[in-house]
Order: structure tokens, then C-alpha cells, then sequence
């Protein structure tokens, strides 16, 4: 593992366009996390929940339905300078490539932490993208 990167990848049936929601939208995050505030608009601010913890940040880039980016720190225990969370979708056929980037940790301790914590929540971010009803073509 690289010391300061996380990188989380799976395979879910759906097109991107349908399941960019559950990483772009407070309603789409809060079926695989404890709450979110988010819109999908650059500079927006973001208020994720995931148990008793909270992260904040700002949305820096939006690319529908490819690609969110947002600066991340923790509420109240900031990383010192904040990290980048991406959430990337590229078609494959019928199915969608779901990728999860996390980078900018200062050290191997906390990406450790973050890369446990990221097993989790990005495997409950997968059952949801598999519980979405899949669009059968015309």
C-alpha cells in the first residue's frame, strides 16, 4: 500500500448514469452512509457522517455522471491540510466500474486508518449500488 493512497475498486450491474446519485447526492450517500449533505456543484460544502465521526469538506470537481472529487478533513481532529476523496464510474457494457480514491494522508498511520475505515463504508456503498433496480434496455 502506498503511504499516502487508497484505492477501492468493484463491479456493479447498472449504467453510470444510474448510479452516480449514491456518491453525488445526500440522498444517494445516505443509503450507504449515516448522513450526508452534499451537491454536486464545485465549492459546495460537504458534512458526511459515518458513525460517530464526521467529515467536511468542499466539492472540487464534478464531471456527471464520472467522476465527484472533495477536499476531506475531519470535524474537530483536522488531518493538518485536508486529503482528496474521488468517486469514478466508467461504463463497462451493462455494468458500471466503481472506483474510490482517497490520497494526501500525512503519513502510513493514517492511511492505514483510512484505508480500514474505507473497507467498510465503500462495501456498503457497493450492496446499495447492488440493491438499485437495474434499467433493462428498450
Amino acid at each position: 500500500m502506498d503511504d499516502r493512497r487508497i484505492e477501492l475498486q468493484a463491479e456493479v450491474d447498472g449504467q453510470r448514469e444510474d448510479l452516480f446519485a449514491l456518491v453525488s447526492s445526500a440522498d444517494g450517500m445516505a443509503r450507504w452512509l449515516d448522513g450526508a449533505q452534499i451537491s454536486p456543484k464545485p465549492g459546495s460544502p460537504v458534512r458526511l457522517q459515518l458513525r460517530d465521526a464526521v467529515a467536511i469538506g468542499t466539492v472540487l470537481a464534478v464531471d456527471a455522471p464520472q467522476h465527484l472529487s472533495i477536499a476531506w478533513d475531519w470535524e474537530g481532529e483536522p488531518l493538518g491540510c485536508p486529503s482528496v476523496v474521488a468517486f469514478d464510474l466508467i461504463d463497462h457494457g451493462a455494468r458500471t466500474h466503481l472506483t474510490l480514491r482517497h490520497i494526501g494522508f500525512p503519513g502510513r498511520a493514517s492511511t492505514e486508518l483510512h484505508a480500514a475505515l474505507w473497507r467498510y463504508w465503500f462495501e456498503r456503498l457497493v450492496a446499495a449500488a447492488r440493491a438499485l433496480p437495474v434499467a433493462t434496455p428498450a
